[in-house]
């Protein structure tokens, strides 16, 4: 199974991302990372060009997730909205989901609040698997029109 992990966030690149890649490949996951990082003037878009070049990149993948501040949250917006013609499932998290669920909510199939590492295996593992992702702590589930807000871990001790 592939997995693409997208990041809107301009400096610094990502570490939370890294380190849900870095995760998924140890429990046997293929990911990609895209870092779209630009300028840091919030109301520029990315190119047309640009978002070819991540479709491409995300055609054979079997989950996106992405990652944003609120102050990339439009742009990420913008990624999902240009990749929906993939018709795969969506996770966005990072710090605007974990802050903003409700927001987000709306645009994805997913949202990741809190730590992803732990649910972010989970949801792949069900996805891979075929099964239920609607009672996967620190994820809320769109099913239609009904959103499933599951309560969050305990956080990690052992980091």
């Amino acid at each position: 199974m592939k997995i693409a992990l997208i990041s809107t966030n301009t400096y610094p690149a990502d570490q939370g991302l890294r380190t849900v890649s870095s995760y998924l490949k140890s429990k046997g996951f293929e990911t990609k990372m895209i870092f779209l990082t630009d300028i840091e003037d919030y109301s520029k878009f990315y190119s047309k060009k640009v978002l070819k070049q991540v479709m491409s990149l995300c055609s054979d993948c079997d989950l996106i997730g992405i990652s944003s501040m609120a102050s990339t949250s439009k742009r990420a917006i913008q990624v999902i909205n240009y990749l929906k013609k993939l018709k795969k499932p969506f996770v966005w998290g990072g710090v605007h989901a974990t802050i903003s669920p409700h927001s987000c909510i709306s645009y994805v199939n997913y949202i990741c609040i809190g730590e992803g590492e732990e649910a972010i295996l989970e949801l792949a593992e069900a996805i891979k698997n075929k099964k239920d992702t609607s009672k996967i702590k620190n994820l809320w589930v769109k099913k239609g029109d009904i959103v499933v807000r599951n309560p969050l871990r305990n956080l990690e001790e052992r980091l």
